[in-house]
C-alpha cells in the first residue's frame, strides 16, 4: 500500500520526551517499579523510519527494540540504517495498526512509544492503537502517547481548513507546499483592524512557517486531523485496561502528582485529571504527551524526593556573570549558592552525568531539581552515560554514526539522543575510521585529511558531543 509518507518522507528525528529513561524516572517518582530501559523491550508504533527507536537501540545494545509503520519506504530506510550500523537488537516491519496485535504477544513490551500518530489517523485506527497498547504493555510497563490537544487544536483546525481550501485541487506535493507557504506568509502579516482571535491565528500561521516542508505537508495538510481532550484520551485508555500516570511534556511532568504533606484523598487521580484538564483550557494547550500504565498499577501521587536516590544528573544551563543561569532564552535564578555551584560543575561536564548524591541530599534541593527536571532545565538519568568524556587509546565512534555517515547522511544521531549535522568531509572520514580497531596513533595517519597533531583534539571534541561510545 502506498501512503502519503511514501510520497513525501517525514524528516529523520529523535524525540527526547519519548526516551524510556524519562518515562522510567517519572514512573519511579510515582513509586512504581519500571523495567531497566537498557535491558527492556521497546515498541514504537507508527515510527516512520524509526530513527528514534534505532538511536535508543544503539545506546542500549542489550535492549530489544521493535518498530513498525505502514510506509514501506520509511521502514526500508530504517532497516538500511540499522543494517549499516550493525544493530542486531532492532526489528522493523511494515505493519498496520489495525492488525498489529496479531504480531505481538500480550504484555510483551516494557515501553511503548506512539508519537505523532494518535490524532492524525481515522477514529477506528485511533481506537485500535489504544487497544494495541493495552494488549502489549507489560505489567510494569509505561506507554507514551502524544496528540494534538484541545482546546488549542481548535485553532489549528481553523488554520487547517483555510489551508485545505487554498490548496484544493493541487495534487503535486511540491506545488501544494509552495501554495501553503505563500498563503501563510500573506496571512501572517498583521492588520490594523485585527480582532484578538485573528491575531492568535496569524501567530499560528507564523509558527507554521518555521516548520519543514514535509512536516507542513503531513501535519497540516494530511487527510486526518482529530485533536483530543485529555479526558477523552484517559477514558479510552481506561476502557483498554490502562490508567493515567502523568505527562512527558515540558512543564507537565508533575501533572499526575499533588504536592501535599497530608494523606491523599481516595479520588486523587480524578483530582489531578480535573486540574490538568482545566489547565489545558486556561492555557489554550495545543499538545499533550500522556503517559499510561496498566490499570492494576497504583501510582503514589505524592512527590517523595527519596525516590531520586541513586539517579544521575546532567544539564546544559550556563552560569552568567551575575550568577544567574541561561537556558536558551530563559533565565534561571538559583538562590542557594551551594546548589548553584553544583549546577555549574555539572554544566561544565555536560553531556556527561554527575551522581545526584554529589549535587545534594537536601530534600528541599531535591524538590527544586524535580521542578527543574519538569521544566527541562536538567535531565535525570538512571545510570552513567553510554559515551565517554575523552577518547581512549582505541576510540570507537557510535556504530550508528558510522553507519549513517557511510550512507551519506549529514544529520546523524548522537548517543545522548540528539541530532548533529556533520558536513566536514575530513571529520566524517575520521569518525568512520574510529571503529575501535585503530589506536590514536593509527588514526593520526589514517588519511582523512585532518593534520596528525589535531586528530586527538578532534576526537575529544567528538566525545564531548556524545559520539564515542563507552
Amino acid at each position: 500500500m502506498t501512503t502519503p509518507y511514501d510520497r513525501v518522507a517525514y524528516p529523520t528525528a529523535v524525540f527526547s520526551q519519548t526516551h524510556p529513561e524519562r518515562l522510567a524516572i517519572l514512573a519511579r517518582l510515582a513509586g512504581l517499579d519500571p523495567a531497566d530501559p537498557a535491558r527492556s523491550r521497546i515498541l514504537e508504533i507508527g515510527g516512520g523510519n524509526c530513527m528514534n527507536l534505532i538511536a535508543l537501540a544503539t545506546a542500549w545494545p542489550q535492549c530489544d527494540a521493535h518498530g513498525f509503520d505502514l510506509s514501506s519506504l520509511a521502514i526500508a530506510r530504517g532497516q538500511e540504517i540499522a543494517g549499516a550500523a550493525g544493530l542486531d537488537n532492532v526489528t522493523l516491519v511494515v505493519e498496520d495498526i489495525m492488525v498489529a496485535r496479531t504480531r505481538y504477544p500480550a504484555r510483551s513490551f516494557d515501553y511503548v512509544i506512539v508519537h505523532g500518530v494518535y490524532a492524525w489517523v481515522p477514529p477506528q485506527v485511533r481506537e485500535a492503537c489504544m487497544a494495541l497498547i493495552g494488549h502489549v504493555l507489560a505489567e510494569n510497563g509505561v506507554a507514551f502517547v502524544s496528540y494534538n490537544a484541545l482546546p488549542g487544536g481548535y485553532v489549528r483546525t481553523i488554520m487547517r481548513e483555510m489551508l485545505l481550501g487554498e490548496t484544493e485541487g493541487i495534487d503535486d506535493p511540491d506545488e501544494k507546499i509552495a501554495a501553503t507557504r505563500n498563503f501563510l506568509e500573506d496571512y501572517a502579516r498583521p492588520r490594523t483592524d485585527d480582532e484578538a482571535i485573528v491575531t492568535a491565528l496569524r501567530l499560528q500561521a507564523e509558527s507554521m512557517l518555521e516548520r519543514p516542508d514535509s512536516v507542513l505537508f503531513h501535519d497540516e495538510l494530511g487527510e486526518c486531523y482529530y485533536p483530543q481532550s485529555l479526558s477523552d484520551v484517559v477514558a479510552t485508555a481506561r476502557s483498554n485496561g490502562l490508567r493515567f500516570l502523568t505527562d512527558a511534556g515540558r512543564n507537565l511532568h508533575l501533572d499526575g502528582f499533588v504536592e501535599a504533606d497530608e494523606p491523599l484523598p481516595d479520588d486523587a487521580e480524578a483530582q489531578v485529571l480535573r486540574a490538568a484538564q482545566r489547565d489545558d483550557y486556561a492555557s489554550m494547550r495545543f499538545f499533550r504527551q500522556t503517559l499510561l500504565v496498566r490499570a492494576e498499577q497504583e501510582p503514589d501521587r505524592t512527590l517523595d524526593p527519596e525516590r531520586l536516590d541513586g539517579l544521575f544528573l546532567s544539564t546544559r544551563i550556563k552560569r552568567q556573570e551575575d550568577g544567574s543561569f541561561q537556558a536558551g532564552s530563559s533565565t534561571i535564578e538559583v538562590h542557594d549558592e551551594a546548589l548553584a555551584d553544583a549546577f555549574e560543575r555539572a554544566s561544565c561536564l555536560s553531556p556527561q552525568r554527575v551522581p545526584l548524591s554529589e549535587i545534594t541530599s537536601d530534600p528541599v534541593h531535591l524538590r527544586i531539581i524535580v521542578r527543574m527536571f519538569s521544566e527541562w532545565y536538567v535531565n535525570l538519568h538512571l545510570g552513567p552515560a553510554p559515551f565517554v568524556a575523552v577518547p581512549g587509546d582505541h576510540p570507537e565512534t557510535s556504530p550508528l554514526v558510522r553507519g549513517m555517515l557511510g550512507l551519506g547522511e549529514r544529520m546523524i544521531c548522537t548517543l545522548d539522543h540528539g541530532l548533529l549535522k556533520i558536513d566536514q568531509p575530513e571529520l566524517r572520514a575520521l569518525l568512520m575510521a574510529a571503529d575501535g580497531s585503530r589506536s590514536l596513533a593509527d588514526l593520526a595517519m589514517a588519511g582523512h585529511g585532518i593534520p596528525a597533531e589535531e586528530v586527538e583534539a578532534a576526537l575529544t571534541a567528538s566525545a564531548q558531543r556524545a559520539l564515542i561510545r563507552r
